[in-house]
């Protein structure tokens, strides 16, 4: 459950229930780019920027919950963005598995990120750190979230399984910007903003694959220990490995492009190492494509932003369990990693891990407006920098399949749509967003851009 540097998420469900969620997630902040930004509305002395935000929500899985997040951008380094959060929760009524006696448990946790800090030995090495702790009374596993499972919240199944545990874990991500392209003389690429759009970068964005954008060499070491002291045949869910990947971004600008395009190459496995639940390995694509449109009299950006991802694991053996006559296949991926459909980034109207299996394919539209119009402009008694607002709607489809078959996976797939209202606070943008699907509505509140 991982994937672009910071995240934090209230979720809520339409209707009689309500359910929030919080995650702070992604190694990295930018997706495919190392860069360096310069607001050219803001005095030298303030192009560091930094915000505390404190939250409260309520949920089944964590009850009344608060906490802080606190994010640094462009200090120590003036490329680094450090993100810290901490949360708590009241006391929940909880079951301990193996006497069945009631106990009293709540949530808490806390983590912290720490993107693209440039060691001394190297100019073009770029390290990045993510990790977290936390405890939750009635989180919700989707063990078999395959494409035509289906979600039961009244009675004891496993979809979803829920159940006390601990989520942890840690990334630790190397990247290595190749001497091709933008950073072929000059490493980091210097963006000029004005009031958060690039205004230096007319002649970039869409062209030549590796001859002109940024590419990137990466590698990155993963452990994670998902408890589930509910789950009998496998009461923790343990992986940890390598992951190899290649970025190449060819945008205007990666926090927010208007034009061009990125794609990442991955490769992901779990050596059985360890504590490790079992090896498994994935392979992963994605592609996002950016297309600028002429502008309103009253907007200051119009954008339409393509998405395609599609994921495998050749692993994955259907055909044999991990436990005699248990749920776990054979070398199948854990399901926050590899083919899985769900959450904030994709099919945002469904769970996070919603749906998980061998293989899976992607797609989404989103239509990105920026107004002219921002109340927020140059209000000196804000304690952060907000420097447009955007309304976007989006479309996406998704399922996932036993094996990798495009008739397959592109028949009976699920389908969401939305509408999203989304801020740049302080160089972060932060989004707001409603999704619609089969199963119901979700809201959403996070940083960064699903793409």
């Amino acid at each position: 459950m991982k994937d672009n540097f910071i995240q934090y998420l209230l979720k809520k469900r339409l209707g009689s229930v309500f359910t929030f969620c919080a995650f702070i997630l992604l190694p990295h902040f930018a997706v495919a780019s190392e860069f360096i930004t310069e607001e050219l509305n803001r005095p030298e002395q303030k192009q560091s920027t930094w915000m505390v935000l404190p939250y409260i929500f309520s949920s089944d899985s964590m009850g009344l919950t608060g906490g802080a997040v606190a994010i640094f951008d462009g200090f120590v380094q003036p490329q680094m963005t450090i993100v810290a959060t901490a949360f708590m929760g009241e006391e929940l009524d909880v079951k301990e598995t193996f006497n069945n006696e009631a106990d009293q448990k709540r949530t808490q946790g806390g983590m912290l990120a720490v993107s693209s800090y440039n060691p001394s030995f190297s100019d073009r090495l770029f390290i990045s750190f993510l990790g977290a702790y936390a405890y939750y009374p009635n989180q919700r596993l989707y063990l078999e979230g395959g494409n035509d499972s289906v979600k039961d919240l009244e009675s004891d199944t496993l979809t979803p399984l829920q159940t006390q545990g601990d989520n942890d874990w840690f990334n630790l991500d190397f990247r290595y910007v190749l001497p091709w392209g933008e950073s072929e003389n000059t490493i980091l690429p210097e963006i000029q903003l004005r009031r958060g759009i690039a205004v230096n970068r007319d002649l970039t964005g869409g062209g030549e694959v590796f001859t002109s954008g940024q590419t990137i060499l990466g590698s990155e070491i993963f452990y994670s220990e998902w408890s589930a002291e509910r789950f009998i045949e496998e009461p923790a869910i343990n992986s940890n490995g390598l992951r190899l990947y290649l970025e190449h971004n060819n945008t205007d600008y990666p926090r927010n492009p208007s034009r061009g395009y990125a794609f990442t190459g991955k490769l992901s496995a779990d050596f059985g190492l360890g504590n490790s639940t079992q090896s498994w390995n994935a392979l992963e694509f994605d592609y996002s494509h950016y297309i600028e449109l002429p502008n309103f009299s009253w907007s200051r950006q119009n954008v339409l932003a393509f998405n395609g991802w599609t994921a495998y694991s050749p692993s994955w053996d259907k055909s044999a369990k991990l436990h005699p006559n248990g749920v776990l296949d054979k070398h199948q991926t854990p399901m926050w990693e590899g083919a899985r459909l769900g959450g904030w980034t994709r099919m945002r109207a469904y769970d996070s891990n919603r749906f998980n299996d061998k293989a899976a394919i992607y797609g989404a539209i989103e239509y990105r407006l920026i107004p002219s119009l921002n109340p927020m402009a140059d209000q000196h008694w804000s304690p952060f920098p907000i420097d447009w607002f955007q309304t976007v709607i989006f479309v996406e489809a998704g399922r996932v399949a036993e094996q990798y078959n495009i008739t397959t996976l592109l028949s009976d797939m699920k389908f969401d749509v939305g509408f999203s209202v989304r801020a740049l606070a302080a160089k972060v943008p932060v989004r707001f967003e409603m999704a619609f699907g089969d199963e119901g509505s979700a809201m959403w509140v996070m940083l960064n851009q699903p793409f």
